[in-house]
């Protein structure tokens, strides 16, 4: 055996002399001297004989049945080595050439890029006509400066060549790229001169097929000097890509900004008709609360009075008319008492009513405004998605007056049974908005794959397969809300990239169906379910109110019913397109007994090919629902997106309105006193019933004019303080009070709490009703100055970021328990910390940058003037020379200074 090896092994090595003109029997003194050789045409099925070539530089092997690449181990000079049209199936056993620097692998069965690590002085790799899928193990080849793989089965290209950045030459002709953004990323080379993805001796990579295929590829590429083997050195040709790429991001910036002003007019408008409808129960609350605050301020008195009658009734004797007088008063005062504390009990139950009616427009306003941002959200990707893939990826929205939209809506409706909603309390549906999507790149695969199947059945059958093209509901799955993202995914690359879900069956199929109730019902009830266990308070209906839907078109293709026992993946059904299982059949809470046959028709489908089902319109709806009892809900729902037309409000309180009359004539009645508009000496002493300052311990200056706070500094001992329904706009004549522990501020026009400092006993504080807007700073004031605060009231101020004020003020002030009225628990303390520690990572971060920002900002200038001074001294020759130099210089500085940001 080793015998007839040997034999053939000499057989090869004297072919192999033949076709290069050497003698055999000379060719161990001769072949030091031999630095090329070739074989074409069979004659070499292995790799032997090239220890005897040990000064080899250049091997071409071309058209052999070569399987593996070995026997290079001797050949150490090796520059340039030609394997082609073979039958190499791995790239294996080139570790010893470390000098190569052209390599031809192409035509044959390679399907991955390995081994190549070392091959650090490599400029030319052609692994052209192979099996290749992704673009791999080049990393190390920092001198590669030409690359051709075309003819494999590469379908993107990411950040694989960032390290190649001297390569010049790139083929990527007759591959599966399909996407302008894989294309954007060849940005990052910044040698490239020739790049070719349509050469004609090689099929088209889908992305040559879209509109603005040379635009795009131009404009971001602008030092290309060829592109598809075609010569684009011309300016003219590089300023006509210029011109009509940015006559395209002026448009699209235009439509952009159009929509961004359309958003916040809808916002403006929102607004509007929420303070339309809160001024009612903001007037009510404050009408109540001021009667409240003015029935408290009484009932002091009166208990003060009455303790200073019964005291002076023990330590006197005398029992003159005027004592019997007063006596006959005490006995009447506890009846007082109650009808007070009577009347205070209705006004407390009437605030938290108005309260309450405040929340729920507060929270439908929210609502309505995340919906807002969402609907308007959406837009602006698809924008972007449209600039980014120049027209190839469009969208519009449509109006009564297009076919497809009535088309859409008629489809949506007929498809909608209310006896499978009537458990949710949903009657209707109502379409807002149909957004139709045409993504070329995704149609000319559906189109392809449609063809495909055509093609292969008879002229007679092509009709019924024509049939099997339906219009369905894409299923998402109700564990994952639909997101914005997953969307944009879905519309921009299909499902086969873009399906996240973590069922297996998801990963097997793609789930649509016709009927409405299977593609949300399942939504529904987890969102109820999710709503139910975190015990959350909110409206019922604005859970599922709002939706999304996908239709797709799908086909089908050979179908059957899904078998009870087996798993739906295409191993148990490999000869079908797709499965369907009736709506009998599925499990679901909402089945019940049914008055209709709806269900008959109703099925859910499963298809196996990802390119088959075509995203093509984008639906929002609203459900239209049962209202059990009359609620400011059912009206803010009609009036919050129409113009009011006379105060439907008053109508729909008028029994409210009533109720708060009565309250408002309950007995006592207190007579109102004359407004104080500025403070002296003498009404505070007046207001104290004393004539000694330090024993002032409580001051009551409600339902006042009074804008500033002078001569208090004397009332050291003062310990109460209640400022409400005054007109101050500052609090900064309170700093002297070092023993206050109870101030009430509300329903005033503070501004600001700068001044406000040295109140470090006060406990309790209510700056409810006021105007303050910067929560940073406010919360900051109160942290250095109150540190002993238990209970703090901030409700009804404009504050700028109201979503984190309640976390950000838990955090900040560790003292308090309660907030606005609410107890502050340790899961809710816990999470404030939490949010407050990642807040102050953020601000360091953001202020390291900042620093060096300026930093090189401040350098960058000096440089600037520096060359500027230089180039007009540019006749000299060493000024250029530091000219250029002090360019350099500030390129340098202007990277780092991009990197940084």
């Amino acid at each position: 055996m080793i015998e007839s090896e040997n034999l053939n092994q000499e057989e090869i090595i004297k072919e192999l002399c033949l076709c290069n003109g050497l003698s055999y029997e000379m060719v161990g003194q001769e072949g030091s001297d031999t630095s090329k050789l070739e074989m074409f045409f069979l004659g070499y099925p292995r790799i032997v004989g090239l220890s005897l070539f040990p000064n080899l530089t250049s091997l071409t092997i071309v058209a052999q049945d070569i399987k593996e690449i070995s026997g290079l181990e001797p050949c150490l000079q090796l520059k340039e080595l030609w394997i082609a049209e073979c039958c190499i199936e791995k790239i294996e056993g080139l570790q010893e050439c470390r000098n190569l620097e052209k390599l031809y692998l192409y035509f044959n069965k390679i399907s991955k890029i390995e081994n190549l690590e070392k091959l650090i002085k490599l400029k030319v790799l052609w692994l052209n006509h192979n099996t290749i899928k992704n673009i791999e193990g080049l990393q190390t080849l920092k001198n590669l400066k030409d690359l051709n793989l075309a003819g494999n089965l590469i379908n993107s290209i990411g950040r694989c060549l960032d390290s190649n950045e001297q390569l010049e030459r790139l083929n990527l002709s007759g591959n599966q790229i399909c996407s302008f953004k894989e294309l954007t990323n060849l940005t990052r080379l910044p040698c490239l001169k020739d790049l070719c993805l349509n050469d004609p001796q090689y099929t088209t990579n889908p992305v040559c097929l879209l509109c603005n295929y040379s635009t795009h590829v131009l404009y971001h590429l602008p030092c290309l000097q060829r592109f598809d083997t075609l010569d684009v050195s011309a300016k003219q040709i590089k300023e006509l890509a210029d011109t009509t790429a940015m006559k395209k991001i002026m448009y699209y910036n235009m439509r952009i900004k159009t929509l961004q002003r359309h958003l916040k007019e809808d916002l403006e408008k929102l607004n509007d008709q929420k303070c339309k409808l809160q001024k009612l129960p903001e007037e009510r609350v404050k009408l109540f609360s001021f009667v409240k605050k003015t029935l408290e301020r009484e009932l002091a008195e009166l208990k003060g009075s009455g303790k200073g009658h019964s005291d002076g009734s023990n330590n006197s004797k005398v029992t003159d008319p005027e004592t019997l007088k007063s006596c006959e008063t005490v006995t009447e005062e506890p009846s007082l008492q109650q009808k007070i504390l009577a009347k205070l009990n209705a006004l407390n139950e009437r605030v938290t009513f108005w309260n309450k009616k405040l929340d729920e427009i507060e929270a439908i306003y929210h609502i309505e405004v995340k919906q807002k941002k969402k609907s308007h959200g959406l837009l602006i990707p698809l924008l972007l998605i449209e600039l980014e893939t120049v027209g190839n990826f469009h969208f519009e929205e449509g109006t009564r007056s297009d076919d497809w939209f009535n088309f859409c809506y008629e489809l949506i409706l007929s498809r909608f049974c209310a006896w499978d909603f009537r458990t949710y309390g949903i009657t209707g549906v109502k379409v807002k908005r149909i957004i139709k999507v045409n993504n070329r790149i995704l149609r000319l695969k559906f189109e392809e794959k449609f063809q495909k199947f055509l093609e292969n059945e008879d002229m007679h059958d092509s009709e019924s397969y024509r049939r099997m093209l339906e219009c369905l509901f894409y299923v998402f799955d109700p564990e994952v809300s639909v997101k914005k993202k997953h969307l944009l995914q879905i519309l921009e690359k299909g499902f086969k990239d873009s399906e996240t879900s973590k069922l297996p069956l998801k990963k097997e199929a793609i789930i649509v169906s016709n009927s409405l109730s299977i593609s949300e019902c399942p939504r529904i009830e987890f969102l109820q379910q999710k709503h139910k266990d975190e015990k959350k308070i909110s409206l019922k209906h604005e859970l599922f109110r709002h939706g999304i839907l996908l239709i797709t078109k799908v086909f089908l293709g050979q179908s059957v019913q899904a078998h009870e026992k087996e798993s739906i993946s295409q191993s148990n059904y490999p000869m079908v397109n797709s499965v369907f299982i009736p709506r009998k059949y599925l499990l679901n809470s909402v089945m019940g007994q049914r008055n209709c046959d709806c269900s008959v028709r109703q099925c859910k489908w499963f298809v196996f090919d990802h390119d088959l089902v075509l995203p093509e319109y984008v639906v929002e709806f609203e459900y239209i629902t049962m209202v059990k009892a009359p609620s400011l809900f059912s009206v803010f729902n009609n009036v919050i997106l129409e113009e009011s037309k006379k105060n439907p409000e008053v109508s729909v309180f008028s029994k409210d309105l009533k109720f708060d009359d009565e309250v408002i004539k309950m007995e006592p009645r207190i007579k109102a006193r004359p407004k104080l508009i500025s403070l002296d000496d003498k009404t505070i002493l007046s207001l104290a019933k004393t004539s000694v300052y330090s024993h002032i311990v409580s001051l009551n200056l409600h339902g006042n004019s009074l804008s500033k706070l002078r001569d208090l500094s004397k009332l050291t001992g003062l310990r109460k303080l209640n400022i409400s329904f005054n007109e101050f706009t500052c609090l900064d004549d309170v700093y002297h009070l070092y023993n206050l522990e109870y101030l009430d501020a509300s329903h005033n026009h503070v501004i600001t709490l700068e001044g406000f400092r040295g109140l470090m006993k006060l406990k309790h504080l209510d700056l409810s009703w006021n105007q303050l807007k910067k929560s940073g700073n406010e919360i900051n004031m109160l942290c250095k100055h109150t540190t002993s605060l238990l209970t703090l009231d901030i409700q009804h101020n404009p504050w700028q970021k109201p979503a984190t004020l309640r976390l950000s003020v838990i955090g900040r002030l560790k003292t308090l328990t309660h907030l606005n009225g609410v107890f502050i628990s340790e899961e809710e303390a816990t999470a404030a910390m939490k949010f407050i520690a990642g807040t102050r990572i953020t601000q360091k971060v953001k202020r390291q940058a900042t620093y060096w920002e300026k930093k090189f900002a401040t350098q960058l200038s000096k440089d600037i003037l520096y060359i500027s001074r230089i180039y007009k001294e540019k006749d000299n020759q060493p000024n250029r020379n530091m000219c250029r130099r002090s360019e350099h210089t500030l390129h340098w500085r202007g990277n780092q200074n991009s990197q940084l940001t």
